[in-house]
């Protein structure tokens, strides 16, 4: 799914002396197909941003269209129901968003609500787990009793249920491992390519962005300083750390031995690349 911004702003107490405005003036495409990051330093709009494009509060100014529906459109009843079976959201907190005793019942909430007929719903239940990555034994298990990885997976799980085309993810990697973050990245670099899911993800782990992301949005002050390429955009370290934005971890080392030594180690997808690159360069 397609999200579009034309000329959006959100003001917090609109129209009294405490007036803030907390995103101006934004326009933007995302394409569907493709994972987006979106970060800023606290206070940037991060989060209202992802409200917005939630359906969870409307903005005080301009027009917000997902796919088929043009959540701004007066003249047009939106339906949320079709909405939030489209467009699925998962939360910082996973038992945020749990309201069951058992992974089982928790996945097939939703379903419920929008298929209630549906006759097969445990293979649906099941089939969505080993998206996810876990198997049957979890389903009479209580999602309050899972580790941090198997939370935020029974989360996810709970809005693939209803096959939504564009996932929104809030600080994802939060309260995870390392292990339990290799597999998260794993499984939404899976989800785009395997199964053509549009994916957003609100966070501060750059580093985690760098090795899974297509593009990149950074916000300060509400407004949009950037976007592009993750390689284009994390490439401008001067920019970031002016708009105190953290900066990948492998971007801040190249250019660290670029400036010591001369010496361009080029792009490195990921770790390994960069040891790669660091060997052949001291030989």
């Amino acid at each position: 799914m397609e999200v579009i911004f034309k000329n959006v702003s959100f003001l917090y107490n609109r129209g009294m002396p405490n007036e803030k405005r907390a995103l101006d003036n934004i326009n933007m495409i995302l394409n569907r197909n493709l994972i987006h990051g979106i970060i800023g330093p606290i206070g940037s709009g991060k989060s209202t941003m992802l409200e917005l494009m939630n359906g969870i509060t409307k903005p005080s100014e301009g027009e917000i269209i997902i796919g088929k529906y043009n959540l701004t459109n007066k003249k047009e009843r939106f339906n949320f129901n079709k909405f939030r079976y489209d467009v699925g959201l998962v939360y910082q907190f996973p038992e945020k968003q749990f309201f069951c005793s058992t992974v089982g019942e928790e996945i097939a909430f939703a379903e419920k609500i929008f298929e209630p007929k549906n006759r097969n719903l445990k293979t649906k239940v099941i089939k969505v787990l080993k998206m996810v990555g876990l198997d049957e034994s979890y389903l009479l298990r209580s999602p309050f009793n899972l580790n941090g990885g198997e939370k935020r997976r029974v989360a996810i799980a709970s809005v693939l249920i209803s096959n939504p085309k564009l996932l929104i993810m809030d600080e994802p990697t939060i309260g995870l491992d390392n292990n339990s973050k290799k597999r998260l990245m794993k499984l939404l670099i899976n989800l785009k390519n395997k199964f053509g899911k549009t994916i957003i993800i609100v966070t501060h782990d750059v580093d985690m962005l760098y090795e899974i992301v297509d593009n990149i949005i950074v916000l300060n002050d509400g407004r949009i300083i950037k976007e592009g390429n993750k390689i284009e955009v994390f490439s401008d370290v001067e920019l970031l750390d002016k708009n105190n934005t953290p900066v990948p971890s492998i971007i801040r080392f190249e250019k660290l031995v670029f400036n010591k030594t001369g010496i361009d180690l080029g792009y490195c997808a990921g770790i390994n690349d960069l040891v790669r690159a660091v060997v052949k360069n001291v030989k």
